[in-house]
């Protein structure tokens, strides 16, 4: 989810990561930026963002993001695994294949971090996609966030302060059920 068309997004990725999952903010784009990765068809997409974000005015909002987002570059825009990155250019084809261009490759990095969890165990550098995933399905933020969006979804309206009770007693059930979404439903609907 969250690719572009011919290529992966790790930005939105690493911001729909931070906003839904850890119920945290990134701050708004300032209207003085152009917000575009640079063309450079010998750089991978990492090392392209990695140099146009860590300008002043893009740090502040890209460290929320791009350590969440980045280890998912080891996926193409398909969702495809992939170790390489192709390097999709014309002076970058090094022959054909069933009539199609190849394409020279770099390595991909899929090495991320990962912060605001609630928990300090879990927070730190990720290896890849995977370890993030393992860590983000451990957290008690993400799981109190899932369950705030079942709510949302099947109530119809955003929480309020009198619907702590039902938010703490489908956390509760959905943990003694050892993650059972139907038993989260049927908590929230009775």
């Amino acid at each position: 989810a969250h690719s572009l068309n011919t290529e992966t997004d790790p930005v939105r990725r690493g911001r729909w990561i931070r906003e839904k999952l850890l119920a945290g903010r990134v701050p708004d784009v300032p209207i003085t930026v152009d917000a575009k990765v640079p063309e450079d068809h010998h750089k991978t997409l990492r090392e392209r963002l990695e140099k146009v974000t860590s300008a002043q005015q893009c740090v502040k909002r890209h460290r929320y993001m791009n350590p969440l987002g980045l280890p998912f570059e080891q996926f193409d825009d398909f969702g495809r695994f992939r170790s390489r990155e192709a390097l999709e250019h014309a002076e970058n084809i090094v022959g054909k294949r069933n009539n199609l261009p190849v394409y020279k490759t770099l390595p991909v990095n899929p090495r991320g971090a990962l912060d605001g969890t609630g928990t300090a165990a879990l927070d730190g550098e990720v290896k890849d996609a995977f370890d993030l995933i393992d860590r983000l399905a451990e957290s008690p933020r993400v799981r109190q966030s899932i369950i705030r969006h079942a709510f949302r979804y099947f109530m119809g309206r955003n929480e309020t302060v009198g619907d702590a009770a039902t938010l703490q007693e489908a956390d509760r059930v959905y943990v003694d059920s050892g993650g059972s979404f139907k038993a989260l439903v049927v908590s929230l609907l009775t």
